[in-house]
């Protein structure tokens, strides 16, 4: 008997096995398979000015990269960046998205007009606003001067402005994105907890505080880890709209890979610079979900 038992145990996960395959042997070609590639690329002096001339370093490349003064200004660029860019988001989405989770006239159409920005590419929401904030012809500075302002900054042009300005420009397109997670996150909120806080004598603040924004920490925490993935690589909206300047003002990791790479042809340098930044990615998001899952834990046994 307990050999049958075992032998249509075996059966019935024969299939599974089976079913799964495909998918294993997917993600191996697909992301196995290149990250070991760009793990042993990284181990090598390859320069493609140098056509044959490339050589094993080891760890060469990770050392040169460790005593890079460029490399780590890139770097504090993109936490600059990420702060700044997630930070605006969550608090903008979660503002919008309690002034949306009320039944007005036309309402369910601004909702959907509001999704527009998502929409679009980031290259191209970038090439949008490099033409709006043209100091020749943008009609953010035609807007200015007609409110007053005589001599508006070159947005894009001054180390000043410059990656405040991408800061705006990538929350005007991922606000959205914050905003439909927290407005389904607050639409499954019972009412009955607002009118037993109302009767309590919370106002609108308290009721904020103490009432929604508990029971939406769990979804705001993962939009927020999206969202700060999603920052640390961003490259299309830095290379459509600054390209990495003025200088290096807004020269973010991935465009210092892309520059490394693609337009100084040093692949060796340039993919162990790209492999930091996946492992840095990694364990961000690694300690951001156990973070939240604790986080809930905790909520959960209260």
């Amino acid at each position: 008997n307990q050999t049958e038992r075992m032998a249509s145990r075996s059966r019935s996960r024969l299939p599974a096995g089976v079913f799964l395959l495909p998918a294993g042997l997917l993600s191996l070609l697909l992301i196995a398979l290149p990250l070991l590639g760009l793990l042993s690329v990284s181990l090598f002096d390859w320069k493609l000015t140098q056509p044959g001339n490339w050589r094993f370093v080891g760890l060469g490349n990770y050392l040169r990269l460790m005593e890079d003064s460029h490399f780590w200004h890139s770097m504090a660029v993109t936490a600059q960046f990420v702060i700044e860019s997630v930070a605006l988001q969550l608090v903008a989405g979660i503002g919008i998205a309690l002034l949306f989770n009320h039944r007005l006239p036309g309402l369910g159409l601004v909702r959907t007009l509001f999704l527009a920005p998502m929409m679009i590419a980031p290259v191209f929401s970038g090439m949008i606003w490099r033409l709006f904030l043209s100091d020749d012809f943008g009609i953010v500075k035609h807007a200015l001067q007609l409110a007053g302002w005589v001599a508006p900054p070159l947005w894009l042009a001054d180390p000043a402005f410059a990656l405040h300005a991408v800061v705006v420009i990538s929350a005007w397109q991922w606000i959205p994105f914050v905003v439909l997670f927290v407005l389904a996150g607050l639409q499954v909120i019972p009412s009955e907890l607002f009118e037993a806080s109302r009767i309590d004598g919370a106002g609108p603040l308290a009721r904020f505080w103490y009432v929604t924004l508990p029971l939406l920490t769990p979804i705001v925490m993962t939009v927020a880890i999206f969202r700060v993935i999603d920052a640390i690589k961003v490259f299309d909206l830095i290379y459509a709209t600054t390209a990495g300047g003025p200088g290096d003002s807004t020269e973010t990791i991935s465009y210092l890979v892309y520059q490394t790479s693609m337009n100084f042809f040093d692949i060796g340098y340039g993919s162990a610079v790209a492999t930091l930044m996946l492992v840095v990615v990694s364990a961000l998001a690694l300690l951001m979900v156990r973070w939240n899952s604790r986080t809930e834990l905790a909520r959960v046994h209260k």
